[in-house]
């Protein structure tokens, strides 16, 4: 600090303390004009003492937080108050600080206290802080789960982010409770899956819910049904698919002008073959099931029938079908794959034949119940038969000479067109076979209007 010759004390003190000085007054007038000179300097002086106090300063604990089980941080302090450009490491003594809490202490907020701090420039003042302890944040989420409609609810779990100093799951308190809406009889679709109800002093617990999806379920059609309907004695057929759902069957037709179906009832209009197919396709819970698809045969009834009393007959005028096996009281009669049937000495019991087609498709005829040795009256017969194309054969019959007058013989092919007529019949003639394959029909036409029919086979 400096003091002018004009008496101004001027400058900063650097400490505070108490400041003597001294003022002396000291008189130097001049001699008047023309009069003798003054008698020499007069002095006055005066001592006085300025006092320099110190400074406040205030010293603030800054606030600090930690999670609960961690370490506690370094604990700080701010200033207020520095003078002369003055910082903390002015102080001739640094403060000391402290709080209560400990890394074992539970979550909640314990006092920062400073002190110590020594200057004599300052009068300190101290301001406490709070260390706040938290809890550490612990999320526990939900997994995904998924189960197809139907089945058994499958275990939930969940994950964990968050655990520190080795803790796990089984570390806990209270383990968390999992649950979801859905159940084993839910419909298909996306349902939420819950957590909460853990606990432990050291985490604050944050949940997050998961997604429980119900797949829809896959079905199948059961379907062993034959449609084999070339003997039935009615137009209907009860269609019997099932699908493993439970859920209704639909039929389709391929041919409208073969079949229709209402619900379940296959209705056959006329000869022919077309595919039925069974579907279902499926709803909020099951998938569609793959179509299941069967070939119905739709023939006349008399497929086969009985020529003299050791012969049957398949009707192949179609020329649709290429494999024969017959079948004799139930039981399938080994290389009887023909299509004609002959017995010795005479038919005795219950035939029928399954054909085959070009396709693969196959149809069953109707049963025929023979009796052996019942006579067929009126008959005629061709030998041999099968016979070649354009080959000579026999026509015999039981009737004699004069009961054939003014009869007449036909040769006519499956459709009744007339291919041959022979007059002057005989009971046993011999008559030219047509040049083609197939199975004709030999008619004996009586003068009395009576008529009897056999079919013959013509091949190679």
């Amino acid at each position: 600090m400096t003091l002018s010759d004009s008496g101004v004390l001027s400058g900063t003190p650097t400490a505070a303390d108490n400041y003597s000085f001294t003022i002396i007054a000291q008189e130097n007038s001049p001699a008047p004009p023309g009069g003798p000179p003054p008698p020499g300097p007069n002095s006055v002086s005066k001592n006085y003492t300025l006092a320099v106090d110190p400074a406040p300063l205030t010293i603030t604990a800054n606030n600090a937080t930690m999670n609960y089980g961690g370490t506690v941080p370094a604990l700080t302090v701010s200033y207020t108050g520095f003078v002369n450009a003055d910082n903390s490491p002015s102080l001739t003594k640094a403060p000391t600080m402290k709080t209560t809490a400990t890394s074992s202490s539970p979550a909640g907020t314990y006092p920062i206290t400073v002190s110590g701090a020594k200057d004599p420039n300052y009068t300190i003042t101290y301001v406490d802080g709070t260390m706040t302890i938290q809890h550490n944040t612990l999320t526990i989420t939900a997994n995904a789960a998924s189960m197809i409609y139907g089945g058994a609810l499958p275990a939930l779990t969940v994950s964990y982010s968050g655990f520190i100093d080795g803790d796990n799951a089984s570390s806990l308190t209270t383990p968390p409770t999992i649950a979801t809406t859905a159940t084993s009889s839910s419909p298909a679709g996306t349902y939420p899956i819950t957590v909460s109800g853990a606990a432990d002093p050291r985490y604050s617990i944050v949940y997050t819910p998961g997604t429980f999806t119900i797949s829809k379920a896959s079905q199948q059609i059961k379907w062993t049904q034959s449609l084999l309907v070339g003997c039935i004695t009615t137009t209907q057929v009860q269609l019997t698919a099932v699908s493993s759902s439970g859920l209704p069957v639909t039929y389709s037709v391929s041919d409208p002008d073969v079949a229709t179906v209402s619900g379940n009832v296959l209705t056959l209009l006329q000869p022919g073959t077309a595919v039925v197919t069974a579907a279902q396709n499926g709803n909020a819970d099951y998938t569609a099931a793959t179509a299941v698809a069967d070939t119905v045969s739709y023939s006349s009834a008399s497929l086969i029938s009985e020529h003299w009393n050791d012969v049957l007959f398949f009707d192949n005028s179609s020329g649709d079908y290429i494999a024969w096996q017959w079948y004799k009281n139930g039981v399938a009669v080994p290389g009887d794959t023909t299509s004609d049937y002959m017995e010795t000495p005479s038919l005795d019991g219950q035939y029928y034949v399954i054909a085959t087609n070009k396709d693969g498709q196959q149809i069953q005829s109707c049963t025929l119940t023979i009796t052996p040795g019942t006579a067929v009256s009126g008959e005629i017969r061709v030998f041999p038969n099968p016979a070649r194309r354009g080959a000579e054969v026999t026509v015999t019959s039981n009737y004699s000479a004069s009961a054939l007058q003014g009869a007449h013989l036909q040769i006519a092919d499956m459709t009744g067109r007339v291919l041959k007529v022979v007059t002057n019949v005989q009971p046993s003639m011999p008559v030219s076979m047509p040049s083609a394959d197939g199975i004709y029909i030999v008619n004996l036409l009586l003068a009395n209007g009576q008529k009897l029919s056999t079919n013959v086979l013509v091949g190679e």
